[in-house]
C-alpha cells in the first residue's frame, strides 16, 4: 500500500501599494508580464482598480510564502 505524504500549504496574502504610473510596467502589454509572473510563481496576483483621485493601486499576492516571495522577486525584475 503506497502512502502519500501531504505537505501543508499555508496560504497567506501580501498587499503592496504601487504608483499608478508603475502599473503599466507591472502588467506588460495586454497583461502578458503579469500573467507570466502568475504562471512562473503559481501565486494569485490581483491589482486593484484605479480609483479617481487616488495615486496608488494595491497589488495583492496570495499563495504560499515561497510563491509570494517568488512573485515579488519576479515583479521587481
Amino acid at each position: 500500500m503506497a502512502m502519500s505524504i501531504l505537505t501543508p500549504t499555508t496560504s497567506t496574502q501580501v498587499s503592496v501599494s504601487n504608483k499608478v504610473s508603475m502599473i503599466g510596467a507591472i502588467m506588460g502589454r495586454s497583461g502578458c508580464r503579469i500573467n507570466q509572473v502568475r504562471h512562473e510563481s503559481n501565486a494569485d496576483i490581483k491589482i486593484s482598480k484605479q480609483e479617481p483621485g487616488v495615486e496608488d493601486r494595491i497589488i495583492t499576492i496570495t499563495g504560499t510564502p515561497e510563491q509570494i516571495q517568488n512573485a515579488q522577486f519576479l515583479l521587481q525584475m
